[in-house]
């Protein structure tokens, strides 16, 4: 005899002859009747004698936030080559790179050696630099900067982290928490260049990518028990992260907005991207039967917390720092505090003078 049960699955009665015992099956589990009205659940055939490990990508997932970021780059930079026209408006006796690329070629290697525009057009599409942002009322500066590519080498060293890193915390923590690790941990880079560097137009995508970076060292902390292939995983946030500081000893990347953008992803990495630990059983997908029987399968084993002690009090210290320090570099930042005041040597962390390449002369 079949009806209905619940949730519309049908449920199956059937009795042993002789034996008065009945048994109502239903999907994956069955209750067991007997004579003197006692009920016991025991699982079905068809049901795992254990239940599934913990799986944040239990359905098939499209990645959405990176695809959206990297297109985002692309277009981006070409549309500001394409603005720069570096054949039309190059001074007279200098040639620009990649003249075969015509409109899209690029600014002499003294002025950029990470093929990309002149400072000006940065600027003009948002990079950041600190004067504008504070004295000229463009604080949105702070933001459009993470679009913005200073040359092609550096977009495409940003691309690649993005593919690797980004890709990873996507398919773990889903889309919603990329967009937040990228665009707070940029905004955090653009404040810490801001307030250190006060002359130097930078673009500041480098930051946010750095923050992703950030965030899965938090990711690998935190979630250090769960958390397989942890060499190789460190290997590609080691290569990333000193590449893109290599490329801040140039002009049009600033080093301040890599290491600012590192350490807001870091702390937002505590915040978001705490995983399941090791033994936890995930119930929330199934009805509260479900979940008594699979919760209580060894009675002399209580279950296992979603989280440990450690991962909440790491989260609540981060929430509170990565708060509390973008709140006050802000309000540093537009009372027109020099934070660098004495400080002779930070802008060689922005640019390095070198035969190759020209920087703005540092102010301070």
């Amino acid at each position: 005899m079949d009806r209905g049960y619940g949730s519309g699955r049908s449920v199956t009665s059937s009795r042993d002859g002789g034996s008065g015992r009945g048994y109502y099956d239903r999907g994956e589990f069955r209750l067991r009747v007997h004579d003197h009205d006692e009920h016991q659940f025991e699982p079905s055939p068809a049901m795992p004698e254990k239940p599934q490990p913990f799986n944040p990508r239990r359905h098939r997932y499209f990645p959405i936030a990176v695809p959206i970021i990297m297109v985002g780059n692309i277009v981006v930079f070409i549309l500001m080559m394409y603005s720069n026209n570096c054949p039309g408006n190059i001074e007279p006796g200098r040639s620009c790179v990649g003249k075969w690329l015509k409109p899209l070629s690029f600014q002499p290697w003294l002025e950029n050696p990470i093929l990309g525009p002149r400072r000006s057009e940065l600027l003009k599409w948002g990079a950041l630099e600190s004067r504008h942002a504070v004295k000229s009322g463009e604080g949105w500066r702070l933001l459009s900067a993470i679009a913005i590519n200073g040359g092609v080498l550096q977009l495409i060293i940003n691309l690649l982290a993005l593919l690797v890193v980004g890709l990873r915390i996507e398919f773990a923590f889903w889309f919603f928490k990329v967009f937040t690790i990228y665009i707070v941990s940029g905004f955090g880079g653009s404040v810490l260049s801001a307030l250190f560097i006060q002359n130097q137009v930078f673009a500041g995508a480098s930051g946010a990518v750095m923050g992703l970076i950030g965030a899965s060292v938090a990711d690998i902390i935190t979630n250090w028990d769960v958390t397989g292939r942890k060499l190789l995983k460190a290997a590609d946030l080691i290569i990333f992260g000193l590449i893109s500081l290599a490329f801040g000893l140039m002009p049009q990347v600033d080093n301040f907005a890599n290491v600012g953008g590192f350490f807001t992803g870091f702390l937002l990495g505590f915040v978001l991207l705490m995983r399941p630990q090791r033994g936890f059983k995930d119930t929330r997908h199934l009805s509260q039967l479900e979940a008594f029987i699979v919760n209580n399968e060894d009675p002399d084993m209580p279950p296992v917390k979603m989280h440990k002690k450690s991962q909440r009090v790491l989260q609540v210290i981060a929430s509170i720092l990565v708060l509390g320090l973008l709140v006050a570099g802000c309000v540093v930042l537009f009372i027109d505090h020099k934070v660098n005041k004495g400080c002779s040597w930070c802008h060689y962390l922005a640019c390095v003078p070198d035969l190759k390449w020209t920087c703005p002369r540092p102010y301070m």
